[in-house]
């Protein structure tokens, strides 16, 4: 997603010196589809966050109130490992919304400039 929001900043930046009514639709449309990549994105990297903290707090739980030994560690031990891993996909989620909010905030100032109110 970040290389195709690249290539149309790339795009509309040459194609807005000669604005035209298509170009403007068009620019309009592909706007709209970043949004709602944007807002997507946004939502589930946040539902990623949101569990990363549950089982971070589940994790905590479990290691106060779980007995040592056994099952026990193993379960607290599963727990940590998932924790883990939501940490890093949460991460990654968190490095792709930051790129696509940074493109589509340059969409809006090409967009300005592209219906001349620049």
């Amino acid at each position: 997603m970040n290389k195709k929001l690249q290539d149309y900043i790339k795009y509309i930046e040459k194609e807005s010196e000669k604005p035209s009514k298509e170009l403007q639709e068009y620019h309009k449309t592909m706007v709209q589809q970043f949004q709602h990549e944007r807002l997507i994105h946004l939502i589930v990297t946040l539902f990623f966050a949101l569990f990363m903290i549950l089982f971070f707090i589940f994790f905590g739980a479990l290691e106060i109130w779980l007995p040592r030994g056994g099952w026990g560690e193993v379960i607290i031990a599963g727990i940590g490992i998932i924790d883990g891993i939501l940490l890093v996909v949460t991460l990654f989620y968190v490095r792709h919304y930051f790129h696509l909010e940074n493109g589509v905030q340059k969409l809006e100032e090409i967009t300005k400039r592209l219906y001349g109110r620049e």
